[in-house]
């Protein structure tokens, strides 16, 4: 590739290969371009394979960004190279590691706020504000993580985190005890660490049975399995080289987890201290970027020629720098910053409204007045979101009074979190069910507003203790198999009786389902009295190399080479073994999906099989008051003869043996109750179960979005909403579909490719990427804008009291202000508008100091 278009410090970043980097990078200053040139220099001098580079970025928009930049100049075999947001990366840890290092299940999804919250509401109860015990809930699992306090006991360990943080840090905790309305609320403060610890376990005990984990989750587990040597390790060694940007915005914890896996890598770390706005959330550059230095002695470059906005944006953002931190600026930009396009531009416009209806009046004219036919080149900035709906209101009633072809579009984003939508997750939830058949709280979604004759008394009474202890679920009861026999354990005990149970476990080149072949498959045929009837072992040779797992399972390439049958041969003989039985493994869902993928890539039928039993979802059902539901530990809870190891054919006859321990111990002795309660409500679920296998046989033949777009109209979404006069919801279920079809990745499977969509959606924690494809105008916050960029930018609410805010200067963050400010003046490419109002909330205000810091000579006052 030529990078003769690259200026000279950033070819020096693209051409440092052997040192590490720590690359400053203003804002506009060509960062992504720099990165995606080194990606795909390092591929061109064949110092890495593409799977062999980690990037890591901020946001999904920055990671579309990216990858799109590097598949445009690398082609193919840029699609290779791993790029993720942090918590993308945490998942894809997650989810490789969750077989064979925790008692989290394989098949896990990601609820995001929303459906945490509401999960969280049924453990609570309804005295105490919701949205706050969230928040003390993820500061406490974070803060678990960072005090590295970890045993079997999660309340214990909840209760000894809550104690050192009242000991060493008690206002952070105060900050999240607040009421509904923002106000220090005592009460909670107290009682958090009365209760506390305890309402934190069962709302993890709660999840982690819905097969479900939460954003702060994702994080600390990866830490937590990057807290064992050896997984670190084998993870360093993935990488030769790792870019991580925007590393003002990564908090401590996060630093820490990923300088695990620095390993021997060849690193960049790229990023801006004057945007560091998320202090609040954890982020301390100057901590991170000191012990980056510290450890890694990289090679300083700082960018400073500007490619983003006019000379006079740039000169009033250097200008503020200046004014703000003097000493930092003068230190890493000695000589300025420079507009590389040449344009001079207009200057800055600053408006002084009498109030807040003045104010959206001018922005609303002046925007009229502008040369543009896209008006997604168009955006209203503010401090905050209340900010943001007091200007919408205020847009939407202007716009009452023109004539429908000259309102302005207006697109308020806190009002269109798509992902967050109750249509959207409507449709979502379907798919969730899907591919997760014990999403009991997805069901419950679907019951609300499309379960015909099936109401909250329904639910409460499958619900209760008693049906629970009967071993039943509310997903029971469209589950197809547990329909037949009116028992979810019927085939089970049917085939145990009948001696048609395979117990069965792999090992794997590694542990991505879609891609890693198996190495060695065991399997044994029980009697009825759980005795070794029959018994399957052999070892494949792979074509995948073995890498880091070797460790693990101790057989490498070289001893499969020797030792190894043909894969094919072997996993047809397999099939054989176990047709027709139900098969059982602990978190089974691994293996079936591996074995299934690496059929379906050799050409070969599926398996075919009765049912199959996952005995972590037995334990986790019948005993959810264990510690731990690890192989492992639950070996030694039964007493049984035989360990659990890495070697598939130990793993089968532990496995072989709880099982033998749940069906004598807890489902033999509940059948007649557990048949008792199903046949009572079974006939009311038979519509919805129905509708439910249906979609589980297209979800393996048909794209996310033709699944889509058969749910909404086979389940009736666009009629119900229809029927109660909300056309729009049908509109954003359309949009739903689009965004289905451009997004999905023709190379992986259906059913890999609905995961993919469901992880997405769960991660997506912004939609103005979505918004800007559309000819609207976004109103959204400073913090929402970060890392986009428009023609025309109208920074509102600058008052003081407000941008900076009163609470600001209390609690001595006004440095963040500061540089919030600094990124929303960045955001401009040709024009920047700034306007306050003197009268705010009946109050007299001020101009804000921070439009001081902005050389008169640069604005036109209005």
């Amino acid at each position: 590739m030529n990078f003769s278009k690259l200026n000279a410090l950033q070819r020096e970043a693209v051409e440092e290969l052997d040192r590490n980097i720590l690359l400053l990078a203003p804002a506009g200053t060509g960062k992504t371009n720099t990165l995606a040139c080194r990606i795909v220099h390092i591929i061109e001098q064949d110092r890495a394979l593409p799977e062999e580079i980690l990037c890591l970025t901020f946001t999904n928009k920055a990671c579309r960004e990216m990858r799109e930049r590097i598949s445009r100049y690398a082609g193919e075999t840029g699609k290779r190279v791993i790029v993720r947001t942090f918590h993308g990366f945490c998942y894809d840890v997650v989810k490789t590691e969750a077989k064979r290092h925790s008692d989290w299940f394989a098949d896990f999804t990601i609820f995001d706020e929303t459906d945490c919250r509401g999960l969280l509401r049924e453990c609570l109860g309804e005295e105490w504000p919701v949205a706050p015990v969230q928040e003390l809930i993820g500061q406490l699992k974070e803060k678990r993580a960072e005090y590295e306090i970890h045993t079997d006991d999660a309340r214990a360990d909840y209760e000894r985190t809550i104690r050192r943080l009242i000991q060493t840090d008690p206002e952070s905790v105060r900050r999240h005890a607040v009421d509904d309305s923002h106000h220090f609320y005592a009460g909670l403060f107290e009682g958090w660490q009365a209760w506390g610890a305890d309402l934190a376990s069962r709302y993890d005990d709660q999840l982690h049975s819905l097969h479900g984990l939460d954003f702060t989750d994702l994080i600390v587990r990866a830490g937590q399995l990057f807290s064992d040597p050896e997984v670190a390790l084998k993870w360093a060694r993935r990488f030769v080289y790792m870019n991580i940007d925007e590393v003002q915005d990564t908090s401590e914890l996060e630093y820490r987890i990923l300088s695990r896996i620095f390993g021997s890598s060849h690193l960049l770390l790229c990023g801006d201290y004057f945007q560091t706005i998320y202090e609040w959330r954890g982020s301390h550059p100057e901590q991170v970027l000191r012990q980056y230095q510290q450890d890694c002695g990289p090679r300083r470059i700082v960018l400073h020629e500007n490619y983003r906005s006019s000379q006079v944006i740039l000169d009033a953002s250097f200008a503020c720098l200046r004014s703000f931190f003097p000493e930092r600026v003068a230190a890493l930009y000695p000589e300025g910053m420079q507009s590389v396009g040449g344009e001079k531009g207009a200057p800055i416009v600053i408006k002084g409204a009498l109030d807040a209806a003045e104010e959206a009046q001018w922005i609303y004219y002046t925007i009229q007045q502008l040369p543009v036919t896209d008006y997604s080149q168009v955006c209203v900035l503010t401090r905050n979101n209340a900010c943001n709906r007091i200007l919408s209101e205020q847009f939407r009633s202007l716009g009452r009074c023109l004539p429908k072809e000259q309102r302005l579009p207006f697109m308020l984003l806190d009002e269109a979190k798509f992902f967050r939508r109750q249509e959207v997750k409507d449709a979502l939830a379907f798919l969730r069910l899907v591919v997760n058949p014990n999403d009991v709280f997805s069901l419950v979604r679907i019951l609300n507003r499309f379960g015909q004759g099936i109401g909250p008394t329904a639910v409460r009474t499958i619900s209760s203790r008693a049906y629970r202890q009967a071993g039943l679920r509310l997903t029971d009861f469209i589950d197809a198999e547990a329909r037949r026999n009116g028992d979810p354990f019927a085939a089970l005990l049917r085939a145990w009786a009948k001696e048609d149970i395979v117990v069965f476990d792999v090992e794997s080149t590694g542990l991505d389902t879609a891609r890693d072949e198996i190495i060695q498959i065991a399997g044994i045929r029980l009697t009825a009295d759980g005795k070794v009837k029959a018994e399957f072992r052999q070892v494949l040779r792979p074509e995948r190399s073995v890498g880091e797992s070797v460790r693990v399972h101790g057989m490498s390439d070289e001893w499969l080479a020797r030792h190894g049958q043909d894969s094919r041969e072997v996993l047809q003989d397999f099939c054989r073994f176990a047709a027709g039985t139900v098969l059982a493994g602990h978190n089974v869902t691994y293996d079936l999906h591996i074995l299934s993928s690496q059929l379906s890539r050799l050409g070969l039928p599926p398996l075919d099989y009765a049912a199959y039993v996952d005995t972590l979802e037995l334990f986790r059902r019948f005993h959810p008051e264990l510690p731990n539901h690890r192989l492992e530990f639950l070996g030694r809870y039964c007493k049984t003869e035989h360990r659990s190891s890495h070697d598939a054919a130990d793993d089968v006859l532990a496995t072989a043996e709880i099982l033998h321990f749940a069906i004598v111990h807890d489902i033999r002795p509940s059948e007649a109750e557990r048949r008792e309660f199903f046949a009572k409500w079974q006939e009311k679920f038979t519509a919805l179960a129905e509708m439910m296998d249906e979609f589980r046989q297209q979800a393996a033949v048909q794209r996310p979005w033709q699944l889509i777009g058969h749910i909404v109209v086979r389940a009736g979404l666009d009629r119900y909403y229809l029927a109660h006069h909300e056309p729009q919801r049908v509109e954003h279920l359309r949009d739903l579909f689009r965004q289905a079809r451009d997004l999905d990745d023709g190379s992986l499977a259906p059913l890999e490719a609905i995961e993919r969509l469901l992880r997405d959606a769960s991660l997506s924690n912004t939609e103005l990427d979505a918004l800007t494809r559309r000819s609207q105008i976004p109103i959204i916050t400073v913090h929402q804008a970060k890392g986009a960029e428009f023609d025309y930018v109208f920074l509102a609410g600058l008052q003081d009291g407000t941008f900076p805010g009163f609470r600001a200067e209390r609690n001595g963050s006004l440095n963040e202000e500061k540089r919030l400010f600094y990124v929303g003046i960045t955001r401009a490419r040709k024009q920047l508008f700034l306007s306050w109002s003197q009268q705010h909330y009946g109050y007299y205000r001020q101009m804000s100091r921070f439009l001081l810091a902005i050389p008169r000579s640069l604005t036109h006052n209005e």
